[in-house]
């Protein structure tokens, strides 16, 4: 294997860890920016029961998503219809492949990276961040402009079917999960991306300075 093309191949891997890393890190975030839209929507009073119950009902919800072993999503105060659970269903095969992807490629990277501050080589990720930060750009854009259409095409991307549009007479539990809440969960992971690619770029800067 030439060197351009292992360097290609420790590219994609250092992107599909910083991709799987960070949703995983806004998944986590979630619980406790749900706890605050919570307060801030006064969702309580939408589902009409207590913060802590609904809480209840997100954890159920988010403990499902990374369980592959459960095979029935169950809330205690949310029916689900079948269309429902088809779609948390392939968000939970989504999830479980993201952490897989996560777990092989973070070490993989981090071994790299590790090799690349060693040698002086952080210049070597410059055009890859740059790039990187172009892509979020035009992405942020899109998202500030009409995130409704951008949370369609992200879904119509992922899915194959239509069970992601949630009837709120069938799947209540939409009810409580609105869209700015989404929204929040778009922008944490876009600021932890550029935070990322800029502390590639001033490692880059700083490397290209030395040799």
């Amino acid at each position: 294997m030439s060197c351009r093309l292992r360097r290609w191949g420790r590219l994609v891997t250092m992107w599909l860890a910083l991709i799987s890393g960070i949703i995983f890190v806004v998944t986590l975030v979630s619980v406790p920016l749900f706890v605050g839209w919570i307060h801030w929507d006064r969702l309580d009073r939408v589902a009409g029961m207590s913060p802590a119950r609904l809480l209840h009902n997100y954890l159920n919800m988010w403990s499902y998503l990374y369980m592959p072993w459960v095979h029935r999503l169950w809330l205690p105060d949310f029916r689900v219809s079948v269309s429902g659970a088809t779609h948390f269903a392939d968000v939970q095969r989504l999830f479980v492949l993201n952490l897989v992807v996560m777990v092989v490629t973070v070490p993989l990277t981090w071994k790299w990276l590790h090799r690349l501050r060693e040698q002086h080589q952080g210049y070597l990720l410059r055009t890859s961040a740059w790039g990187g930060l172009t892509l979020v750009a035009a992405l942020l854009v899109a998202m500030g402009l009409n995130f409704n259409g951008f949370f369609i095409a992200f879904h119509e991307l992922l899915f194959r079917n239509q069970d992601w549009e949630f009837d709120p007479q069938l799947d209540p539990i939409i009810n409580v999960l609105p869209e700015g809440f989404f929204a929040a969960c778009f922008a944490i992971g876009f600021l932890l991306l550029v935070g990322a690619l800029v502390s590639m770029l001033v490692w880059g800067r700083r490397d290209a300075r030395r040799g």
